[in-house]
């Protein structure tokens, strides 16, 4: 990272460059805010002993308003502290000071600035698809409840709607990877579920799953034509996002072998046949042809 350090105290100022270049830090010095810099210049970090600013630092912080910025200073008041907050600095530190506390300060804000970055690139990501997709505004309900849809990200971006709506979070799971008979140890009442997965169940199982849902914060997606049984269900099926092969039209023998590749883990190979319309022994016969391998089932240790 590289770091602008405007200290007038020779040996702190060196003391401080050290330490940051044994870490892999570029460090550039400055004794006082004649900087002298480049127009473009950026630094990921600028430290600034307060010190040096012989009128207002306030226009010396808002030179780098997208770095991580900490003032050095020898006393607390409200001009050193909560004036330069409000201007824009990311902390403060007390001289004398031990060099590792400073570089903890800035590894801290390091961190919270990637994980900033990170929540507005998926923040971004979510509207985006959210703006693409035709998904109705969620219905409040209260947990447990189903969502019924044609496709697995309609149900996933009304999920996500949902939670924003009543401000909560989620933990991710798929049916094929937990023990559904014991669904009331995977959620609690400090912790909501979001379940997908429900139309990979034989009917049977899935009426046995729902039947012991009653009291459980967990959330479903139901990805089928199917009708379903429960108390509540938010049925998006008249909104059509289940039909993409990016932008292009396929032939028959491309739609068959898109469709084979992409439902084959979900369905049985019976139930597959039955929604192209086709037996089992041509599903068979198209894979051969299509070059499609079917996945092995994992046999789980009881």
């Amino acid at each position: 990272m590289k770091t602008l350090i405007i200290e007038n105290d020779a040996y702190l100022a060196q003391s401080i460059n050290n330490k940051l270049v044994d870490r892999g830090y570029e460090c550039v010095v400055q004794k006082d805010t004649n900087l002298n810099l480049e127009e473009d210049a950026f630094f990921d970090v600028v430290l600034i002993a307060y010190d040096v600013c012989t009128t207002s630092c306030v226009n010396l912080i808002k030179l780098f308003p997208n770095s991580i910025t900490i003032m050095m200073i020898k006393y607390v008041t409200d001009d050193t502290v909560t004036k330069m907050l409000k201007a824009g600095i990311y902390d403060y530190i007390l001289k004398p000071f031990v060099i590792d506390e400073l570089i903890r300060k800035i590894e801290h804000y390091k961190n919270y600035s990637k994980l900033k970055q990170e929540v507005s690139f998926y923040k971004n990501y979510f509207e985006f698809i959210e703006g693409v997709l035709d998904t109705p505004i969620p219905f409040t309900y209260n947990l447990p409840f189903i969502i019924r849809s044609n496709s697995q990200r309609s149900a996933d971006i009304y999920a996500m709607r949902y939670a924003r709506l009543k401000n909560i979070r989620f933990h991710f799971l798929n049916i094929t990877d937990i023990d559904w008979r014991d669904i009331s140890s995977i959620s609690s009442s400090d912790e909501i579920v979001y379940l997908i997965g429900l139309e990979q169940l034989k009917k049977s199982d899935r009426i046995e799953l729902l039947n012991k849902l009653s009291k459980q914060n967990i959330l479903l997606s139901f990805i089928s034509k199917e009708e379903i049984l429960f108390n509540n269900i938010a049925d998006i099926t008249s909104f059509r996002n289940d039909i993409d092969f990016n932008g292009e039209i396929l032939s028959i023998k491309e739609y068959e072998k898109v469709v084979i590749s992409k439902y084959e883990h979900i369905y049985s190979d019976i139930d597959l046949a039955k929604k192209l319309g086709i037996s089992r022994k041509s599903l068979w016969e198209k894979r051969k042809r299509y070059g499609i391998v079917k996945p092995k089932k994992i046999q789980k240790n009881i």
